[in-house]
């Protein structure tokens, strides 16, 4: 793990007086003439979470004070202001642009500062303040949304319904958004999509070790497939083209996230329950969460709106509840989409929309790309089952032991879990005649 004292006080001794100095942090309400905004103090402390994170973050308290007065007017109260502050980990050069940190901190400064503002729904994100990117280390200032009532999920994977259906209406209405500005804004969002840049597959994968545990990942399913409730439901020759396709999941998911019109939008890119947060607003069923905040936009791509909600579903839902509510999820996603399509741009229902909007258009597409959610899901759910300890500078593992804990880690639980996942694809491409794509 890495030493955070010196990033720690890096925030709290540089970065932080010279946002107050530059008047990048400021009292909510505008200071007078003649007054000063002046740094009282500022506390630094990690932030503990209970799911993976690529980034350091950093709980950050800031009081600001008023120097001088308003015409003889005494000042104000002092103000506190709660940030998070993300920053890289420790890391050579050579594994800061493996990582491709300078890549992903641009595409979410591009988020905060261009498209966001342009959807006119600031108050459902978190507040951008500032961005650093200096040679292997970059960071983000952003609001801490805990302070307004925003909290992640309690649980890391198989999230139950009520948060399903908060993040597939979440999403359709983000994606919906972003379809409304490309159809009424075509110049503005062919600007902004000009900007972005591929953060993950953007070059071939130098990592031989993650190599070899994302092809074994995706045979450890199939071989749980043939061991699971499912074998005789799927046909071998079935299994056998899928693991064809799997030879290489680099180069699927590299396929994969390239855009493909007319459905490719603006997406996430990474929209998992490790980047949403859950607020609790029902007084009779405080445990019930009654609306979320998408965050972390940092592999933003313009891409087909399936990357995002194939990612989603398998990797933050589970097969208890999808196997009875899979159609209603899809429903309740492409409704809230198409619902927001129409109303920005003006038409009266949803059926006004191209065919394209179509339920059956999108449906097809989840068909194609469930296969890009499969393969995050086959390398990425292991860790979140079972956590493990990672090293941003050197492989704790040598590829032979990283290959062995990739056939074990998670156990029966996670088998269970990938075996519904293929089968699940082989019912998608199945009902469209189509082979593992």
């Amino acid at each position: 793990m890495n030493d955070t004292t010196h990033k720690e006080a890096y925030v709290r001794d540089v970065l932080i007086p010279g946002m107050v100095a530059r008047g990048q942090l400021s009292f909510t309400e505008p200071v007078p003439a003649g007054v000063k905004t002046r740094l009282k103090s500022v506390e630094v402390k990690p932030l503990v979470t209970n799911g993976f994170m690529l980034t350091i973050p950093f709980v950050v308290t800031v009081v600001l004070e008023r120097e001088g007065s308003a015409q003889g007017k005494e000042a104000p109260e002092p103000e506190t202001l709660h940030l998070i502050v993300k920053i890289t980990p420790d890391c050579n050069k050579e594994m800061y642009e493996s990582c491709q940190f300078e890549t992903l901190f641009e595409n979410e400064m591009v988020a905060y500062t261009e498209i966001i503002p342009a959807l006119g729904k600031a108050e459902l994100y978190p507040r951008y303040y500032h961005c650093e990117r200096k040679p292997a280390e970059a960071l983000m200032v952003m609001s801490d949304f805990s302070f307004s009532g925003w909290k992640m999920a309690p649980m890391v994977v198989n999230l139950p319904m009520d948060y399903i259906m908060l993040a597939v209406t979440e999403l359709g209405r983000f994606h919906g958004e972003c379809y409304g500005l490309k159809v009424a804004h075509r110049p503005q969002f062919d600007s902004m999509i000009a900007k972005f840049k591929e953060s993950r597959y953007a070059a071939d994968i130098t990592d031989h070790t993650w190599k070899a545990v994302m092809t074994v990942a995706p045979m450890r399913a199939i071989k749980a497939l043939k061991e699971s409730r499912f074998k005789g439901l799927v046909p071998a020759d079935y299994l056998e083209k899928l693991a064809r396709l799997f030879q290489d999941p680099w180069e699927h998911a590299k396929g994969k996230v390239k855009p493909r019109e007319p459905l490719a939008v603006i997406c996430h890119g990474d929209y998992l329950r490790n980047n949403m947060a859950f607020r609790y607003a029902d007084a009779k069923n405080p445990a019930r969460p009654t609306q979320v905040m998408m965050f972390d936009f940092q592999t933003l791509r313009y891409a087909s709106p399936m990357i995002d909600y194939a990612a989603f579903l398998a990797n933050s839902t589970g097969y208890a509840e999808r196997e009875h509510h899979f159609d209603t999820i899809f429903r309740t996603y492409h409704g809230a989409l198409v619902q927001t399509v129409a109303t920005v741009v003006g038409v009266t229902e949803p059926a006004d929309l191209p065919p394209y909007f179509s339920y059956e258009s999108f449906h097809r597409e989840l068909a194609e790309y469930y296969s890009y959610g499969f393969n995050i899901a086959s390398a990425f759910l292991m860790i979140l089952h079972e956590p493990m300890e990672i090293s941003f500078t050197e492989n704790i593992f040598t590829e032979e032991e990283s290959v062995a804990d990739a056939w074990k880690r998670g156990g029966e639980p996670l088998d269970r879990e990938l075996a519904a996942m293929v089968y699940e694809m082989y019912r998608l491409h199945s009902q469209y005649g189509l082979d593992p794509v």
